[in-house]
């Protein structure tokens, strides 16, 4: 049986498929540890019950929400704003929202 003889353009694409290969294996490897920690993180934060707000602190009678069910004309609200009240209004405040990023390092 002859040997198997390889042609410079037959080593390259070896090479490219091997590089490749430790490449998608480190990705992969990196992938789990990312999900690893996300899964960790995620158990240990606390607990967020979703749903809708109180309207009311039943204790202080303190009202944390304004609700009002809109019964109003449309045309009279159109009517309301005039560009010279559209000229004046000036825009409700941007709420803020801090985040937490977790590094490997936390």
């Amino acid at each position: 049986m002859r040997p198997i003889r390889l042609t410079p353009a037959h080593k390259m694409m070896a090479s490219a498929v091997l590089v490749s290969l430790v490449i998608l294996g480190g990705a992969s490897v990196t992938a789990a540890a990312f999900a690893a920690r996300l899964d960790k993180v995620v158990q240990n934060a606390p607990a967020v019950k979703l749903g809708p707000a109180p309207t009311e602190d039943p204790g202080t009678g303190d009202s944390s929400v304004v609700s009002k069910d809109l019964t109003d004309d449309p045309a009279q609200v159109g009517g309301y704003w005039t560009p010279e009240r559209l000229e004046d209004a000036s825009p409700m405040p941007v709420p803020e929202l801090s985040i937490d990023i977790v590094t490997p390092n936390d």
